[in-house]
């Protein structure tokens, strides 16, 4: 059997600091390695005081650097935060940066405060969700991509 460890972005306390709880994930993320686990998962959280990891992507790139066969879990992206068109980019390059290590895993949202500070109300979310879902795996796997939908409508383009 195998297991992933959560890097926990919880950010209790101002004085703790940022880049200390970054460089605690990273130290965690070796750690796991070190310990035989298969992977770690990597949240996104955004404007919440005590959840800090607005790109679970460059949290990868940063492991990758410092392990060598982690798989690198998104736990999750939250699609209807993104642009399709830019966030398909942005994981080709990870998962390149990575050495192909890196697992995504997507979902709609679970809080709906943090939703509506984002300008994406939970209760659009599944919609949005959808329709990014099937653009992104088009983004990922065609070659050259036109969508016109609800959400996004745009003529033909290649993202790498």
């Amino acid at each position: 059997m195998d297991f992933n460890h959560f890097l926990s972005s919880y950010y209790p306390d101002p004085e703790y600091g940022g880049r200390r709880l970054y460089a605690d994930m990273v130290e965690q993320a070796v750690a796991a390695e070190r310990l035989g686990y298969r992977g770690v998962t990597l949240p996104e959280h955004h404007l919440i005081n005590v959840l800090l990891t607005p790109s679970p992507l460059l949290m990868a790139v940063k492991v990758a650097g410092v392990t060598e066969r982690l798989e690198l879990v998104t736990s999750v992206v939250v699609l209807p935060l993104h642009d399709m068109r830019i966030l398909a980019g942005e994981i080709v390059q990870a998962d390149i940066l990575t050495d192909g290590r890196l697992v995504v895993g997507v979902g709609r949202g679970a809080f709906a405060y943090e939703m509506a500070r984002m300008g994406s109300p939970i209760e659009s979310s599944k919609e949005k969700f959808d329709e990014s879902l099937d653009v992104l795996i088009a983004l990922l796997t065609g070659e050259e991509v036109e969508w016109h939908g609800d959400w996004y409508d745009f003529e033909p383009l290649t993202i790498m």
